[in-house]
C-alpha cells in the first residue's frame, strides 16, 4: 500500500476520499464525531496541496433506497467547520444505490469519475467488498489515507509478541461476523470475555480460555454484577487488552453498567502501562458518553474490520490498494 503522502497531488485536482461517515445523527445533530475527525489529517493534507477532496461514504443501512434520515447532508456542518466552506465536496450516502453493496462494476466506474486519484480513509468498512472500497481502485491510482495506515500500524502490535496476559473482550450483536473470529482468537488469547448476544447464544463446547457471562441484568440486556466482577479481575491481570463491542444495551442507562464498568477497568489498565486497543462504532459511542475515549492506547474506527484484520492479517480494502499500481 502506498500512502496518500506519496501521491502526486497537484493544484486543481479532484481527489476521491472514501471516509468513515457512519456516525450517529439525531435531529440532524451529530452525536459522536470520532470517525469524522479521524479523516481530517488526510483531507487537510489534500487541501494543502491545492486539490479538492471529494468525500464519499455511507450512513446506516438504507438497503439501496434513498432515506432522508440517513442522508450525509447533516455532516456538511462538521466539514464546513473543520475544512472551510467550498474546500471540499460531499457525496450523498453511497448505500442509497444498490450498486454500492453489490460492488456493481458500472457503479464503481461511475464513482471513479468524481476524481483522478482515490484514497481509502475508511478502515471501518474495508472488510466489505463494496464498490467504493474494492471497485473504484480498479479505475484510479489508489492510496491509503494517513489514518488508515495508523490503524494497520497499531493493530500490527497485537499480531506480534504481546505482553501477557492477552485478554480480548468481545460484545455486540453481529453474531455472524464475530463467531468465526472468536474461534480464531481462541488460539492466541489467554482469555476471551464475551458479552451481549454472543455470550447468550454461544452453543458450542466452551474452551478453557473462553469466558461467558455467569449472570445477566434484568431482561438479559446487560451483564450482571457477578460477571462484571469476574471480568474486571481478569482484566486487572492483563498485559495487553483488545475490546470490540458493548457488553449490553448501553443506549439505555439502566443497561449500561456492564459496559461502563469494563470501560473504566480497561482505562485504568492503560494508565498503568498496559497496551489497550478498543474499536467499533458502538464501542466508541458508548465510551465517549463516559468521557473515556482518550484513556486508551489506541481507538480503532473499525469493529468488525478490526477483528477481521487481526484474524486474517488483511482485508478486501487492503488487497484492492495493493493490487493497484
Amino acid at each position: 500500500m502506498k500512502s496518500v503522502l506519496e501521491a502526486n497531488i497537484t493544484a486543481g485536482q479532484r481527489v476521491i476520499v472514501r471516509c468513515d461517515l457512519d456516525v450517529p445523527v439525531a435531529h440532524r445533530e451529530i452525536q459522536e464525531e470520532y470517525r469524522l475527525k479521524a479523516s481530517l489529517e488526510t483531507l487537510k493534507y489534500i487541501i494543502s496541496r491545492g486539490a479538492l477532496p471529494v468525500i464519499m461514504g455511507h450512513v446506516g443501512s438504507p438497503g439501496g433506497r434513498a432515506d432522508e434520515r440517513l442522508s450525509t447532508k447533516p455532516l456538511s456542518f462538521f466539514f464546513d467547520n473543520e475544512l472551510g466552506t467550498g474546500k471540499y465536496e460531499l457525496l450523498e450516502n453511497l448505500r442509497f444505490n444498490h450498486g454500492e453493496e453489490e460492488n456493481n462494476l458500472q457503479y464503481a466506474k461511475q464513482l471513479s469519475t468524481n476524481g483522478t486519484i482515490y484514497v481509502n480513509e475508511s478502515f471501518a468498512t474495508s472488510h466489505r467488498k463494496h464498490a467504493s472500497i474494492v471497485g473504484v481502485p480498479e479505475w484510479l491510482p489508489s492510496y491509503a489515507g494517513v489514518r488508515f495506515l495508523k490503524e494497520i500500524e497499531n493493530l500490527n502490535v497485537l499480531l506480534g509478541d504481546v505482553k501477557r496476559l492477552f485478554v480480548i473482550v468481545i460484545g455486540g450483536a453481529k453474531l455472524e461476523s464475530k463467531l468465526p473470529v472468536v474461534k480464531k482468537f481462541l488460539k492466541r488469547a489467554d482469555f476471551i470475555l464475551l458479552g451481549g448476544k454472543l455470550g447468550m447464544e454461544w452453543k458450542e463446547e466452551i474452551p478453557f480460555n473462553l469466558v461467558i457471562p455467569k449472570d445477566y441484568a434484568p431482561e438479559n440486556k446487560d451483564i450482571g454484577s457477578q460477571t462484571i466482577a469476574e471480568y474486571t479481575e481478569i482484566i486487572n491481570r492483563a498485559g495487553t487488552i483488545l475490546w470490540a463491542g458493548p457488553l449490553g444495551a448501553y443506549e439505555q442507562p439502566e443497561y449500561s453498567l456492564g459496559t461502563a464498568q469494563i470501560a473504566s477497568a480497561i482505562a485504568k489498565k492503560t494508565k498503568e502501562g498496559t497496551f489497550t486497543v478498543i474499536g467499533g462504532g458502538d464501542t466508541i459511542t458508548a465510551v465517549s458518553s463516559y468521557s473515556l475515549l482518550d484513556k486508551f492506547s489506541f481507538v480503532s474506527t473499525g469493529g468488525g474490520a478490526m477483528l477481521q484484520y487481526l484474524a486474517e492479517k488483511t482485508l478486501p480494502g487492503i488487497e484492492a490498494l495493493n493490487k493497484r499500481r
